[in-house]
């Protein structure tokens, strides 16, 4: 399997800009003009998906990952994209499987809406819209070392077609091959709604949110007893997610913050995460939510179109000196 992985930009959706979702990295010419032309690698156009890089030189050498000296391109291969993550190292972001490369620029006989709205008139590489895959941030994790032997250098395209990059390619097309999906798992209850039950709900909550994301690639620790205001903090390199966690009985999505918690959340901090878990006991479904500056609001990942509803309620402590 032909491999190539490209290094572009950090942003959240590369669907175009907007004021909640910048680019940043990618480069003196991002830094210059405040964009990039990746930024619509995952905006989808007539069922496909079109990426841009910046090769070193003018072409892309496609002989590396299969090509015949006479070909103008290749197909069957799979672009891996990375970006620098804004607390540092180079992370794979998503990929196109069966993509099509191309040797030389490519130009759009009509350009598509939004890549005409971000000044982008090209692509070097095309891949069905089916077969391209975009992580969630948080599922970022793997990272790529640069500038050491069997591995990425300074230039933004990668062929990895050297022996010694063999480890490193093969754990990439592990996380290619893999599936991402909520965890869930099957225990069931029939319990009292009593205050040993609920500390089982919170318990069991807990371990699956921290279950969840040691298999996105964090190192997880508990800090419920030092008042944080959140549960868990997850790690990968420079990141550092603070979690808070909730645990419910029911399937109903509906939980309430103490008034610490409350002010860990309303600081809108891109590394806070509040993580619901309903139905506990029982067929337990995971969901992270985040605050999302594009929507400007709460935002559940994985969920369709799913926000949150805040409603705050006022509360005293009254007693007698």
């Amino acid at each position: 399997m032909a491999v190539l992985v490209c290094n572009v930009g950090w942003m959240e959706h590369y669907q175009g800009l907007s004021a909640g979702d910048t680019i940043a990295g990618g480069g003196s010419y991002v830094k210059e003009e405040g964009r990039g032309h990746e930024v619509c690698n995952f905006a989808p156009f007539k069922k496909r998906l079109y990426g841009y890089v910046q090769p070193p030189g003018e072409k892309i050498d496609i002989e590396r990952i299969g090509a015949e000296s006479h070909e103008d391109s290749v197909g069957g291969v799979t672009v891996i994209w990375t970006a620098t993550r804004p607390t540092g190292g180079t992370a794979v972001i998503g990929w196109y499987k069966d993509a099509t490369v191309y040797r030389n620029y490519q130009t759009f006989s009509a350009i598509p809406a939004v890549q005409r709205q971000n000044g982008v008139d090209g692509y070097w590489i095309s891949a069905p819209l089916n077969k391209g895959t975009l992580l969630p941030v948080d599922e970022r994790t793997l990272e790529i070392p640069r500038q050491v032997k069997g591995s990425m250098g300074r230039a933004n395209v990668w062929y990895a077609d050297k022996p010694e990059s063999a480890p490193i390619v093969k754990r990439v097309l592990e996380l290619v091959g893999g599936n991402r999906v909520r965890s869930s798992t099957k225990k069931g209850s029939k319990s009292n709604q009593d205050q040993a039950r609920k500390v089982r709900i919170e318990q069991e909550a807990i371990c699956l949110c921290s279950a969840h994301f040691e298999k996105l690639g964090y190192s997880v620790e508990s800090v419920e007893r030092d008042n944080l205001g959140w549960d868990l903090e997850a790690r990968s390199g420079k990141t550092l997610l603070k979690i808070e966690v909730k645990g419910l009985s029911g399937d109903a999505f509906s939980v309430e913050l103490t008034p610490n918690e409350f002010n860990a959340f309303s600081e809108l901090s891109p590394s806070y995460r509040l993580a619901v878990v309903t139905n506990a006991l029982s067929s337990p479904e995971l969901y992270v939510c985040r605050y999302s500056k594009e929507k400007r609001g709460w935002v559940v990942d994985a969920a369709v179109d799913g926000t949150l509803e805040i409603e705050i309620k006022k509360s005293a402590s009254i007693k007698c000196i």
